[in-house]
């Protein structure tokens, strides 16, 4: 089995092995007919629901069947888009819908607990305590992190372990001239190529003893630790996703990550996809000192200098939170007013101004500022980078062991640079090393 494994692409994990028929099986289920390889999913939150209802009626109707459920974030990425982009939605509204997606959730699950105090955690009628992102007050866990880059980069489905796009390089689309009256034909050609990606595998898998079950359900008001331990692990995987987009190191304990090429099991993230242009990069290395605005702005105009050169206009800018800073308060003292846009649930943007018109700048967590006090900014055109899904977050039971439950989530993807036609000539830009003092 492990050698079928081994042949797709995706390795092996001891106790979970994914083969390619099994792969296509889930990618089946969880995107449901209708959605075609490649298609943009422009409300991820409506997916993850519909393949969750059909998930549960394909157990309710087996009851031998595996029990596989597709996680719904309780924030929709559309939110976070529209925070983002959309100067009339706007923080305070963004904050507004976020609070009433907590209060709505806590009186589910409040109504869940009065109705059954000992239901079985994993039953199908209290389900939808595995499907949400965020868990009740009374265990401390009202909100979990918001992770920017998995709701601003698009989302596309995939059918197969392969993603793959066309592309027609920059100067590839033939060519053109002036001629005379009576010229020759010369015909030209597109210089176009073939781009393709493996979906990799993300796993999380906890284990709960049943007495730690049966003492949760004693406890008043009871708590379902299998929900809690279910939600604690969706939020490692939504951790390791965030570190992966951006490119750093993949260990989620790690709080000071530094960037890092992808292993074999692993997809490059934005950093190893704009770097790997060596021959014409479009990125800056900062070299202006201590860091300020000022002395940053300069680089991030060369950058998009050279992306609009290439065709590419930046939509989004995302950075370091020491950089943030930075920008933020070099903003405030030139405007004498409070730039930065911030909620309680440490997501913050600022609108800044650059040769192409005004973008969001966006600081990610992740993103290193330790490393010789380097800080760095990403100007990305988010219309031609993708996340290709295969299947999206699903919970998992596994087999007892020892009279324990044992679960597992996992989610296969790949993210995808559809302006790199070879691999080597990304027109994503940036400005790394900057000088933090």
């Amino acid at each position: 089995m492990s050698a079928i494994v081994k042949s797709t692409g995706f390795g092996s994990v001891k106790g979970l092995n994914i083969g390619i028929n099994e792969a296509r099986n889930r990618s089946r289920q969880f995107w449901g007919p209708g959605i075609e390889e490649g298609d943009q999913i422009l409300n991820m939150q409506e997916i993850q629901k519909a393949a969750q209802i059909g998930m549960i009626e394909a157990i309710e109707q087996d009851p031998r069947a595996a029990i596989m459920i597709p996680l719904v974030d309780m924030v929709s990425p559309a939110q976070v888009r529209k925070a983002i982009f959309d100067s009339s939605y706007g923080m305070e509204k963004f904050e507004v819908d976020i609070k009433k997606a907590q209060l709505d959730f806590v009186g589910e699950l409040d109504a869940q607990l009065r109705g059954s105090t000992l239901k079985k955690a994993t039953s199908t009628a209290s389900v939808a305590n595995l499907m949400h992102n965020y868990s009740d007050e009374r265990v401390v866990m009202l909100f979990k992190k918001i992770y920017p880059m998995q709701a601003l980069i698009p989302v596309e489905a995939n059918h197969g372990k392969v993603a793959q796009w066309d592309a027609i390089t920059e100067t590839g689309a033939g060519t053109a001239f002036f001629g005379g009256e009576d010229p020759d034909t010369p015909e030209s050609d597109l210089t176009d190529a073939i781009r393709t990606a493996t979906c990799k595998i993300m796993y999380t898998f906890f284990r709960i003893t049943k007495m730690a079950k049966v003492a949760g359900q004693t406890q008043y008001p009871a708590r379902d630790l299998v929900s809690i331990r279910t939600l604690a692990a969706n939020e490692m995987l939504r951790n390791l996703r965030e570190r992966s987009i951006i490119g750093v190191q993949r260990d989620v304990t790690n709080t000071d990550p530094t960037y890092t090429a992808a292993n074999t099991l692993e997809y490059p993230g934005l950093y190893e996809l704009i770097t790997n242009n060596t021959a014409a990069p479009l990125y800056q290395t900062y070299s202006g000192g201590a860091a300020t605005l000022d002395k940053i702005k300069p680089f991030l105009d060369e950058t998009i200098r050279l992306m609009v050169r290439h065709g590419r206009t930046p939509n989004l800018a995302v950075c370091d939170w020491k950089t943030f800073g930075v920008i933020g308060r070099g903003l405030n003292d030139f405007l004498r007013t409070e730039q930065i846009r911030t909620n309680e649930f440490g997501f913050s943007k600022v609108d800044i101004v650059t040769p192409v018109g005004q973008i969001p700048l966006v600081p990610i967590t992740f993103m290193p500022t330790t490393t010789g006090n380097y800080g760095s900014i990403m100007a990305l055109d988010t219309s031609v980078i993708a996340r290709r899904v295969l299947w999206g977050d699903t919970y998992e039971e596994l087999g007892n062991l020892n009279t324990s439950q044992r679960g597992c989530i996992n989610a296969s993807e790949v993210l995808i640079d559809k302006s790199d036609s070879n691999g080597t000539n990304s027109f994503q830009g940036g400005v790394f090393g900057i000088t933090i003092s």
